[in-house]
């Protein structure tokens, strides 16, 4: 991961403007109520960032598609479109959390892994800094799904990028851990969230988001990278 420890870098409270992404499948969007409902977690993360930071020009858009793949489904393709798309207002962040549906498809953390980090190429190229998020826990433990989830979320936590930081998530909005009472208004089906659990994401990588704002050596776009054949694997590791 990239370091959170620089020491040279301006505080949050002079940033004037401030673009957000927040990138992923269903838990982005917000997916509840078996559809019906959706309460995407950047709201709070918008709501958060205003009182926070008054007079900062934040915007914080969402690209969430329920049922989305990193390995056969469009991540890839969607974070390329993005990214053409705003090239004239690039994003400063973009957070990323995806690998949910591809272990309920039983696919190889390794493989899952190996196309998060082209999804995060993409990002970084962009100028973006990138928060990388592991995956949620959730009801369901047949199978090796809970022992290749571990493995997924090892990997993401290992990743050293230069401008890529981690968030435990899953340690943020727990499953297991948590009492019946609380898990019965956070968790909504067992995978996704109530309208509290995704305020409590929500809040919970503000907090990571401001810190990261302190600390960050270049917290906005620094511009996109000339070429994208290959990426700088340089960076010291932080501390998630």
């Amino acid at each position: 991961m990239a370091s959170t420890t620089d020491t040279d870098s301006p505080t949050n409270q002079g940033l004037k403007s401030l673009r957000l992404l927040c990138f992923g499948d269903s838990l982005t969007a917000g997916y509840s109520g078996y559809g019906y409902f959706h309460y995407p977690y950047a709201t709070h993360i918008r709501k958060k960032l205003k009182e926070e930071l008054p007079d900062t020009d934040a915007v914080v858009d969402v690209s969430g598609l329920s049922g989305d793949r990193v390995i056969a489904g469009r991540f890839l393709g969607r974070i390329k479109a993005m990214s053409e798309k705003v090239k004239h207002a690039p994003y400063d962040w973009i957070i990323i959390l995806g690998g949910t549906n591809d272990l309920g498809w039983s696919e190889r953390p390794d493989d899952i892994y190996e196309s998060l980090k082209q999804v995060w190429t993409v990002a970084l190229d962009s100028g973006a800094n990138v928060l990388a998020l592991n995956v949620l826990e959730g009801e369901h433990t047949s199978g090796d799904i809970v022992s290749r989830r571990k493995q997924l979320n090892a990997l993401i936590a290992g990743h050293e990028e230069h401008r890529l930081y981690y968030m435990d998530l899953c340690a943020a909005v727990p499953f297991f851990t948590m009492n019946d009472s609380m898990r019965a208004m956070m968790w909504d089906d067992g995978l996704h969230l109530t309208m509290d659990g995704y305020e409590m994401m929500g809040n919970a990588i503000a907090i990571k988001l401001l810190e990261l704002l302190r600390v960050a050596k270049d917290p906005l776009n620094t511009g996109p990278k000339k070429s994208s054949k290959t990426h700088d694997l340089q960076g010291t590791k932080g501390d998630g």
